[in-house]
């Protein structure tokens, strides 16, 4: 199981751990119990999914080496007759990076006055009044959908990105009313 290339846990109902893969071992503290690496807002979430069919997934908060509260997907399969759990983690924060990522490309765009290819005209010679308005209606736009996954980034812990992002939007905002 060592030879895993994701980071995987074998474990007992109780969450102790009887093996893991070794890219566990670079991305987790060495503990005896899977719990010890859950955050505690997390813990009873994923204590459910001995009450639930397997295999199945969730998202939870798990401690990294690098980050106190770290989004992961965990994909499980729990076969209560050995009494064995079989976790996956897969690590979601990289997804928020690369929205951060676009955000930022995005506004270098804008204020290097490359901000047509950002919103391309839709007419030949439209002028740049309209252009302005179909930025701001982009900009509601995303500011619209930010807000629809607004609780899901808070259940993360990762509001910050989304405050973040607001932030970037608001200095597109203001940069094309200049």
């Amino acid at each position: 199981m060592y030879r895993i290339p994701v980071p995987y846990f074998k474990l007992r109902s109780d969450f102790s751990i009887l093996d893991v893969s070794k890219e566990v071992t670079h991305l987790f503290y060495p503990v005896t119990s899977f719990l010890h690496l859950v955050d505690s807002e997390s813990r009873n979430k994923l204590k459910q999914l001995l009450n639930v069919p397997s295999p199945g997934k969730m998202e939870i908060n798990l401690n990294t080496i690098e980050s106190p509260t770290t989004l992961f997907t965990i994909h499980y399969n729990y076969q209560s007759k050995e009494d064995i759990i079989h976790l996956v983690c897969l690590n979601e924060s990289a997804s928020y990076h690369h929205i951060q990522y676009e955000f930022q490309q995005i506004k270098e765009k804008i204020q290097s006055g490359a901000w047509e290819k950002v919103i391309p005209t839709a007419v030949e010679g439209t002028t740049n009044n309209i252009n302005l308005q179909k930025a701001s209606r982009k900009i509601s736009t995303i500011n619209d959908l930010l807000n629809i996954i607004q609780h899901d980034l808070q259940s993360a812990g990762k509001e910050e990105y989304a405050e973040l992002i607001r932030s970037e939007l608001a200095d597109i905002k203001e940069f094309l009313s200049k």
